[in-house]
């Protein structure tokens, strides 16, 4: 069989996976909001949460560069992972996500999930498909790993043994909370010649974006009761949920595919709304004009704040926020913002 023929039959298979998430639709923009994958939707029948999970305690350096050293020919180059790293309960990297489930879905609708162990590290040896479309960013600079003729026409796909073409999305899961990856990432590194990255190489506790995190724990330990402050303990709260989406200016992302590249604005893929919650009353930045947190609370009703009930998780587990639930009504940081609002919403 051909390659070319072997992946019109691979595409072909994605439609017995039901659903609207299809290889057509494998990038960053059109899986932005993409939910969880349910159990119906994994690979083999049974599988349980961590069925990927791989041999060994794995209880050493954590929050660190697992590639450094299980990687071909690396020193621990005997246990090549195809993905690891690190979930914490806070974007600050202070407490480990014991338990947290990582569940990644590739091209293929192949779906591997792992748990953290007590340090709040995971790991797989799973393969991860392989996108024959698939093109690599890094630094600005785009590379096609795919062939075309001068009329568009593909003439090679993209080869299967380059980990650059071995992309997923993911989402971690933790008690009651759960967060998912804001674009479709590719397990190789930037040349080709790093053939495993670790999670943990861009999440940590120096890069960035922050850690990788995840959890329903408020974000003080002791939260007041009156006198809310605005930038002592709103934006806290506000940094530790909504930041990671509702930022200032464009939210760029590297290309991956074939319909990243085709798009009228490759890079750009706004999860934001236009809100930068990083801001009282908003911003402009790059000719990018945002509204700020204020703008979606009511102090005249302040239980019906847009910025609440859209985030809340309702009593049948539903939530309107595309991005997820954060909290129920007696979660301490809602009861922290809606005293917030409560006592006028001050920029203070």
């Amino acid at each position: 069989m051909t390659r070319p023929t072997l992946i019109a039959l691979l595409f072909a298979s994605l439609l017995l996976l039901g659903g609207t998430y299809t290889a057509d639709n494998f990038n960053a923009k059109d899986r932005r909001h993409e939910p969880p994958p349910t159990p119906e939707l994994m690979e083999h029948d049974g599988q349980q949460m961590g069925a990927d999970n791989g041999a060994g305690e794995g209880l050493h350096y954590a929050g660190e560069d697992c590639s450094i050293c299980h990687t071909t020919g690396g020193k621990a180059g005997s246990y090549v992972f195809s993905i690891a790293g690190t979930i914490y309960e806070d974007r600050f990297a202070r407490r480990p996500a014991v338990g947290a489930v990582v569940m990644l879905e590739d091209i293929v609708g192949n779906v591997i999930t792992m748990t953290t162990n007590s340090v709040g590290n995971y790991w797989t040896t799973t393969p991860i498909a392989s996108n024959p479309m698939a093109v690599a960013n890094h630094g600005g600079a785009t590379t096609v790993l795919y062939t075309t003729d001068a009329d568009g026409n593909v003439t090679a796909f993209a080869d299967p043994a380059d980990s650059r073409t071995w992309q997923y999305k993911t989402w971690i899961s933790h008690d009651d909370a759960t967060r998912h990856m804001v674009t479709i990432a590719p397990v190789g590194g930037a040349s080709g010649t790093t053939p495993y990255m670790s999670c943990t190489m861009h999440h940590n506790m120096l890069g960035s974006s922050g850690a990788s995190w995840v959890s329903s724990r408020p974000t003080f330990a002791n939260p007041p009761t009156t006198n809310i402050s605005f930038k002592k303990h709103v934006l806290p709260v506000l940094i530790s949920k909504c930041v990671p989406c509702h930022i200032p200016g464009a939210r760029l992302t590297r290309a991956a595919t074939s319909t990243d590249i085709d798009a009228d604005d490759p890079t750009t893929v706004d999860y934001s709304d236009g809100k930068d919650f990083t801001t009282y009353g908003g911003s402009t930045v790059d000719s990018v004009t945002k509204d700020g947190f204020r703008e979606f609370v009511d102090p005249e009703v302040p239980e019906l704040s847009e910025a609440l009930t859209t985030t809340r998780k309702r009593s049948d587990g539903t939530v309107e926020h595309a991005g997820g639930g954060f909290w129920t009504e007696d979660d301490a940081d809602y009861r922290l913002l809606l005293q917030w609002i409560s006592e006028g919403a001050l920029d203070n």
